[in-house]
């Protein structure tokens, strides 16, 4: 197998443009890709299969192949090696993903796989698989490999931008109640029609971007954006959203972390436009082989245009672990935190939840995730017209599916759909809400 060492350097026919961009970045990691290049290509295949397509000898190879009985996973990967190593990367990327499907613990074919995305420029997809493979990957060679791979994606690909199309089916856009009265201390009143749910179907568009400058082969500079639109029917129902984050992030042997000062906008047509202007800080930590430590924190003060009432900071954070059980399946848990502090006391409330996750990936393609939380909200002070705070209780079930096998002209599609009850005191937050996001989405 033809080291991926001498597989990184430029090929001919390419631009001058781009073949000096990439010495460049050759030049910068050289040191690294001495180590990461064999360290893939020994990792890769452990048999003599590798040396013989290397020179050539791809009908020896394949005896030497099937002495080792090997399974239908081993032989596309096989074949996969031999079209990457004759430099038919699309047709090498299509085998590897094949052989992801038959197997998705194969992390050969991962590595592999996210290589030759980088040989082809594919840098988005390049990066998502080596982000993934810094997760699952319990060889730590291979890992500092992986983090040199990831610099040479930011190095080629500085700006990066991605867009999305989603429908939005919910048994509940407003968040409203299904009682009909409201309990008081002067009495019973009857609760406006407008304050009970209301179900639709709405689309969302979205488009972010990315700017990244690497400050040393540890550490950036980036500049995130976003904005997305989402409409209904009904118009009050109606809202976009603007992000700008600049974000520091610094990679360390054991994890990484990063900070963030950030901008939103929001533009309701309900009267509830607001800025926000925040701070947030997150790191992660490998304890071993097989566990991560999350952590993340974030404080912000929201200020409404009309609704002066509602303004005031908020402070979230969440402590979180996650268990790698093998390439395909990982579950995770953690801890999660609110304070929310507007004008209005008895809208301040501190907040705590439990939540949980599994992914995995099965044998053919699909790919499912499931999700739980449960958490309570105490409100500080009395509720207009009764005389005890707003307590809530609250719980939320999200699945998602998507299928590896899906791509249509270069987009994504995904489907997740959440259940979500609300049991509060007060009648008008007491409510549930069936809902999903069917996606498509690509990058450019």
């Amino acid at each position: 197998m033809v080291s991926l060492l001498a597989a990184s350097l430029p090929i001919k026919q390419r631009s001058l443009f781009f073949r000096s961009r990439f010495i460049l970045s050759a030049l910068i990691w050289a040191g690294s890709f001495i180590m990461i290049g064999a360290a893939l290509a020994q990792s890769a295949d452990g048999s003599s299969t590798s040396q013989l397509i290397s020179t050539g000898q791809i009908e020896a190879a394949r005896v030497a192949l099937e002495a080792e009985n090997p399974s239908q996973a081993d032989r596309v990967f096989f074949e996969a090696r031999i079209l990457k190593a004759q430099r038919r990367f699309p047709e090498a990327i299509s085998a590897f993903r094949q052989v992801l499907q038959i197997d998705p613990n194969y992390i050969n074919a991962r590595r592999e796989l996210a290589h030759t995305l980088l040989l082809n420029r594919d840098y988005g997809p390049a990066r998502f698989h080596f982000e993934e493979l810094l997760k699952i990957d319990q060889n730590d060679q291979m890992r500092d490999g992986y983090r040199g791979f990831l610099n040479v994606v930011d190095q080629n690909q500085p700006i990066g931008f991605s867009g999305y199309f989603s429908l939005l089916p919910s048994t509940n856009v407003n968040r409203g109640t299904a009682n009909t009265v409201f309990d008081t201390n002067l009495g019973q009143f009857v609760i406006d029609p407008n304050s009970q749910a209301e179900s639709g179907v709405g689309v969302q568009l979205g488009l972010s971007g990315y700017f990244r400058h690497l400050t040393s082969p540890t550490s950036r500079v980036s500049l995130n954006w976003d904005l997305s639109g989402t409409r209904y029917k009904e118009d009050r129902y109606n809202s976009a959203v603007g992000n700008l984050a600049v974000s520091y992030e610094e990679v360390t042997q054991s994890g990484s972390w990063f900070i963030s000062p950030y901008f939103r906008k929001t533009w309701r047509e309900d009267d509830a436009d607001n800025d926000v202007h925040g701070l947030r800080f997150g790191l992660t930590h490998r304890l071993n082989e097989q566990n991560r430590l999350g952590f993340s924190v974030s404080h912000e003060y929201r200020d409404y245009a009309v609704q002066d009432y509602q303004d005031g900071t908020f402070t979230s954070g969440s402590i979180s672990l996650s268990h790698q059980i093998n390439p395909s399946l990982s579950i995770s848990g953690g801890f999660g935190f609110e304070r929310s502090a507007p004008e209005a006391d008895h809208l301040q409330y501190d907040s705590g939840k439990l939540f949980a996750g599994l992914s995995k990936a099965w044998e053919g393609g699909l790919q499912t995730s499931f999700g739980f939380e449960y958490g309570i909200r105490d409100f500080v002070e009395d509720y207009p017209l009764t005389s005890s705070p707003r307590d809530d209780d609250f719980y939320k079930i999200s699945i998602g599916v998507q299928h590896s096998r899906i791509d249509i002209q270069g987009f994504t599609p995904r489907l997740s759909c959440s259940r979500t009850v609300n049991q509060s005191n007060v009648a008008f937050y007491d409510y549930n809400a069936t809902e999903c996001q069917a996606t498509i989405s690509r990058n450019f």
